[in-house]
């Protein structure tokens, strides 16, 4: 081999015959390389499978204790030159006691486990796996600790607690189990403070199932949901009452609920109802109380908060006095409209051995354009048409409601002119008890004069002695106050038949 002038290469022609020479071999090397014999699997080594356990937590952690009802074990495995088609399975339920291997196909299985005394249980969960060529993979284990968790018991989100009541009550609760409702109990006992909890549970229903003696079972009201309510109709004793509930499960876990609230003593036979509470009409209505019965020795229901959650504890508390006062100010009672059923009962449907109710309303509201009662309480309980005779009207400075008739009770007078009041006009077997004095409307002048009736009973006095209702549509507030509270004892007292001091 030399170069040339140009610097290029040349080969001589014995170079030439060795190039090709060594170039011949390497393609004959190669041919003879392609007529080996076919390829045989089985000289690959084949590789094992693995097996996974889907809980497993991170390296050197631990898992949070899971419920022990109705456990779901999820596991796993994997061939990365085949695929995996047995898993082999054991899983141990007592420490130190072997669980036999079971063959399977699932990748999964739920148990629901035994508790022990303290709620407790345990798996420990063993996977190997199988893959097409017969290869076993590496057990993989973990144990997973199990435990019951209590019942909870809570008010409903919708529920308003009670922080005081007279001596009924209602609580509405939901129960739940994180373990899932199902294995929670589907009845509840609840007792009062006063209860004898040394005596075993009466079913709720039965004679001697009062939870102020004894603890009461009540099965709830939705057992899928876990709602419940507790009604306390009768609270034997007043002061502060602590209602106790309390619910289980089917690993012997039990729930205790508590609630503690004041329960006021019935003081007086009169229950005041504060509705639409204002600057004028409190200190009257209040001082007039004060005055019949003395200072702090009467009863009163503020309804500034609304009324209880169920109306029917304002019938319960109805019951527990002779009579209820109710006044709504100068405005409309939504309130009043609510529980109109309630005080129908009080008055014409009383409990066995127990007297009828009775009922003093002073309120605009009862009839008009701002009607808020059952047209059929306005006529059938009150005994007064729907339609008032007169609506508001101004009474002039200087006026007077005269009794009807003259001298049954004290006349009111007004020492400034104000707009309140509507004209009644009394039903049959009703009787007119107050009605203004004589005088000409003055706003419009064409108004013809009248004499509204502002105050009714029901029913007649002849057909009674006593009255089950009065209703006054005057305000009470801007009367003289000595005629005001000369008015209200003798409407307490000789019509609706209250003893007073």
């Amino acid at each position: 081999m030399r170069r040339g002038r140009d610097g290029t290469t040349l080969f001589s022609a014995r170079a030439a015959v060795l190039l090709a020479a060594t170039t011949a071999c390497a393609i004959a090397a190669h041919l003879a390389g392609c007529t080996n014999d076919p390829f045989d699997p089985s000289t690959v080594l084949n590789s094992r499978p693995v097996a996974r356990i889907f809980v497993t937590p991170y390296p050197g952690g631990e898992l949070s204790p899971t419920s022990y009802y109705e456990r779901t074990f999820h596991w796993s495995g994997s061939d990365e030159d085949g695929f995996v088609i047995e898993y082999y399975v054991s899983i141990e339920t007592a420490t130190g006691v072997a669980a036999p291997w079971a063959a399977t196909q699932r990748t999964d299985t739920t148990m629901t486990f035994t508790t022990d005394d303290l709620g407790e249980a345990q798996a420990l969960i063993r996977v190997a796996c199988r893959d097409d060529d017969g290869a076993v993979s590496d057990t993989v284990s973990q144990f997973i600790p199990l435990r019951n968790f209590p019942p909870v018991i809570n008010f409903t989100a919708d529920y308003d607690t009670v922080t005081w009541s007279y001596g009924a009550a209602n609580f509405r609760f939901f129960a739940l189990d994180l373990d899932g409702n199902v294995t929670m109990d589907d009845s509840v006992v609840y007792f009062l403070d006063t209860a004898d909890t040394n005596l075993a549970p009466a079913l709720l229903g039965e004679p001697d199932a009062d939870p102020n003696l004894r603890p009461v079972i009540k099965r709830l009201d939705d057992v899928d949901a876990g709602l419940f309510s507790v009604d306390l109709r009768h609270i034997q004793e007043a002061g502060s009452r602590t209602l106790n509930v309390r619910i289980g499960d089917e690993a012997h876990a039990t729930t205790n609920f508590s609630w503690t609230w004041n329960v006021l003593p019935a003081l007086s036979p009169v229950l005041l109802v504060d509705d639409i509470l204002g600057n004028i009409d409190v200190p009257f209505y209040h001082g007039s109380m004060d005055s019949i019965f003395g200072a702090g020795q009467w009863s009163r229901y503020d309804l500034s908060a609304g009324l209880p959650d169920r109306t029917w504890v304002m019938l319960e508390t109805f019951r527990q006095f002779e009579a209820v006062f109710w006044y709504t100010g100068i405005s409309t009672s939504a309130n009043l409209g609510a529980v109109a059923v309630e005080l129908q009962r009080y008055l014409y449907e009383p409990p066995p051995d127990h007297e009828p109710g009775r009922l003093l309303l002073i309120s605009k509201g009862v009839i008009g354009g701002t009607l808020s009662l059952p047209p059929s309480f306005v006529q059938n309980t009150l005994g007064i048409s729907r339609t008032p005779s007169q609506p508001t009207f101004y009474i002039p400075q200087d006026k007077t409601c005269f009794a009807a008739p003259p001298g049954r009770l004290p006349d009111l007078h007004f020492s400034n002119g104000f707009s309140a009041g509507i004209g009644l006009t009394p039903m049959a077997n009703s009787e007119a008890i107050y009605q203004m004095e004589y005088y000409l409307f003055w706003s419009p002048s064409r108004r013809p004069p009248y004499e509204p009736v502002v105050g009714v009973r029901k029913p007649h006095a002849d057909i009674e002695t006593y009255a089950r209702s009065v209703v006054i549509t005057l305000q009470f507030e801007y009367v003289n106050q000595a005629d005001g509270l000369a008015a209200l004892r003798a409407l307490l007292q000789d019509e609706l038949g209250v003893t007073l001091p």
